[in-house]
């Protein structure tokens, strides 16, 4: 049983900004115009849902916000097994839940979809990824697992959340023995995911395309999918691709981790590009793909635990991440930091990225936190970047962070480059899962709070954005 990597429970933290520019209005607060000072609720009922959970967010172009995930419930009969169903959630500009919405009575904004695969009866069956088109409909991925047979899925929907019948088989295209986590859509309107397959009870990094109807696309790798080889001996086991994105001429780029040095012995980080037909790159790292640890690190089995959490291409063909390594203190304690990475275009590390002159740029961030993993990336549109980190430890918040495209802190962004909410304020904890732009460039990152026992809350945090709420003292927008 495998559960989405940023679904780790624990305590999440979303930075608020306490730093504020002069004639410009503050940048990374929560927004005071989104539900109360910037936090908005769906709640759940504990009768159609218990606990609500989402993996990823949209801005839509009416100022409307989209988040899928799972929606769980409590089953008398069966109190210990999972009941979990894909979901989305629609919340108005306001952060209130769109009344519009949804077809579950007494939870406005909530749609749950129907089993997808009943054939099985699936218990967790969970969105990980979601993709808006140019028409406004919808297509979400994730994987169906429990008391059945391992599934991937795709599922296209329109704007208000009717499945598309002319998609897959009517909406639904499964994907067997596979997890999906990623999810993007090339020029050509193809759909690309990425995750683990189970080839001959072994587990290999996969990605496979789908046509714009949900069939597999023949013309990508072999009948539509492709095996990342981490190790070019036909023995890639052990690795997990989390990320993906699309590059120049309808390229993939895959992020991850390889477990280099035998399966539960640690792991390094893995990034691999493919061209439009599934063929590795070889322009990229000389073999299309790179497994690697940081300089500092020993590479040895047990003491490295490397991975690439979120990663963007760059306009210049590289990328820049967001991971998580290991760190031992010497006396047996051990906790996982985040990093950030610059990867030229070549596959190489950049070494103009970060202070150090290696491509790596370690963020102090959740100060005693065990676990730190990215939830995360965007880029805004004047090039820096945000991150949101899920992580346990003493304290319990949604935490994101801004940073340059250098691999530098921002400091003008909520407290040196920091922003931190407690979703949950006299309640249990907090964690955020997902994280997106709305039209306005405003960071918006989505997660479940625990105010009350037992209820889970999906939970949506709103911050405001210099970029967008620009105030000149003449009164007229501009420039610097």
């Amino acid at each position: 049983m495998s559960f989405p990597r940023r679904s780790h429970t624990g305590a999440l933290l979303l930075f608020a900004s306490l730093f504020t520019i002069p004639a410009l209005a503050a940048d990374g607060l929560p927004d005071p115009t989104f539900g109360v000072a910037g936090a908005a609720y769906i709640t759940p009922d504990d009768i159609e849902a218990r606990e609500l959970r989402p993996y990823a967010a949209l801005g839509l172009p009416d100022g409307k916000i989209l988040v899928a995930g799972e929606r769980n419930k409590f089953i008398p009969s069966s109190p210990f097994d999972p009941h979990m169903r894909a979901m989305l959630a629609r919340l108005n500009a306001d952060g209130t839940p769109d009344a519009s919405f949804g077809n579950i009575e007494g939870i406005p904004g909530l749609l749950v979809l129907p089993d997808l695969v009943p054939e099985t009866g699936a218990g967790m069956q969970i969105i990980e990824a979601m993709v808006r088109l140019d028409d406004g409909s919808i297509v979400v991925a994730g994987t169906a697992s429990a008391f059945g047979p391992l599934r991937g899925f795709l599922v296209k929907l329109d704007a208000e959340g009717t499945m598309d019948t002319t998609f897959g088989a009517d909406g639904v295209q499964l994907v067997p023995d596979m997890y999906v986590h990623t999810l993007a859509v090339d020029s050509q309107g193809r759909f690309v995911v990425a995750g683990e397959k189970a080839i001959d009870s072994v587990s290999h990094s996969y990605v496979a395309r789908f046509d714009a109807d949900g069939a597999p696309d023949a013309g990508f790798g072999t009948g539509g999918g492709v095996v990342i080889d981490w190790d070019a001996a036909g023995e890639s086991r052990g690795g997990y691709l989390s990320t993906l994105g699309i590059t120049a001429g309808d390229g993939i780029l895959v992020g991850g981790n390889y477990e280099v040095y035998g399966q539960g012995f640690g792991s390094d980080f893995a990034i691999a590009r493919l061209d439009a037909t599934g063929a590795f790159d070889t322009t990229f790292a000389g073999t299309g793909w790179r497994v690697f640890h940081r300089p500092d690190d020993t590479g040895e089995a047990f003491t490295t635990i490397d991975g690439i959490d979120r990663l963007l291409p760059t306009a210049e063909g590289g990328a820049v991440f967001v991971g998580h390594y290991q760190v031992d203190d010497g006396q047996g304690n051990t906790s996982f930091e985040t990093v950030l990475g610059g990867i030229g275009a070549d596959g190489m590390m950049d070494g103009s990225f970060g202070s150090h002159g290696d491509g790596f740029q370690p963020v102090a961030i959740a100060p005693g936190a065990f676990t730190r993993y990215a939830t995360g990336l965007v880029r805004q549109a004047d090039g820096n970047l945000v991150a949101a980190i899920s992580y346990v430890g003493p304290e319990s918040s949604f935490l994101a962070f801004r940073f340059t495209p250098d691999g530098m802190l921002d400091a003008s962004f909520g407290d040196a480059g920091i922003a931190s909410v407690d979703m949950a304020p006299g309640g249990i904890f907090s964690d955020p899962s997902a994280l997106a732009l709305d039209a306005q460039g405003r960071v918006i990152v989505a997660g479940m709070a625990e105010r009350a026992s037992p209820l889970y809350e999906l939970a949506v945090l709103r911050l405001t954005n210099d970029s967008a709420d620009r105030i000149f003292a003449n009164g007229f927008d501009g420039t610097r």
